[in-house]
């Protein structure tokens, strides 16, 4: 076999996987909740108060909700945000979570006006999203941010 034909071979055989591998964006509820079920997730699409996508989502022993944001008409939209709250009854003082967020990037907390701690994460997707491999890059800040924070907070 010529050296150009084992090139052409070898581009065939990745082409159709390249190809396979869509981004995954926040266009509708439906790129991120596929990301989560084929990650093997117990995943919910459902919608908030105003319309937007929500996905409710059991990933590996972690719950948590996935809201949308910059949307148009419910749809179109340009970044979702990671999140879980606790109901912690204001037994998680205000210093705490400030230590937290002093000490930790890409996860903020906060208290609700109920008490409840509660971690967010933001990630903004844009027209053309984001690559299956960085999205689950994305997802494994968000979850060990999560873990950490339950651990922080003596959830």
């Amino acid at each position: 076999m010529s050296i150009v034909k084992a090139i052409a071979a070898s581009v065939a055989l990745v082409l159709p996987v390249a190809a396979a591998a869509k981004n995954v964006v926040a266009t509708t509820g439906d790129s991120v909740a596929d990301f989560f079920k084929d990650e093997g997730a117990q995943v919910e699409l459902t919608t908030d108060s105003v319309g937007d996508p929500n996905v409710k989502v059991e990933y590996y022993g972690n719950d948590f909700s996935v809201y949308y944001y910059g949307c148009g008409n419910n749809t179109d939209c340009s970044a979702i945000q990671f999140f879980s709250g606790y109901q912690t009854d204001g037994s998680v003082r205000l210093a705490k979570i400030n230590e937290w967020n002093t000490e930790n990037r890409f996860a903020r907390g906060y208290i609700s006006e109920e008490g409840a701690a509660r971690i967010e994460m933001d990630v903004f997707l844009g027209a053309d999203g984001m690559s299956p491999d960085d999205f689950a890059q994305a997802v494994s800040l968000w979850t060990r941010a999560m873990q950490d924070f339950e651990e922080f907070i003596g959830w």
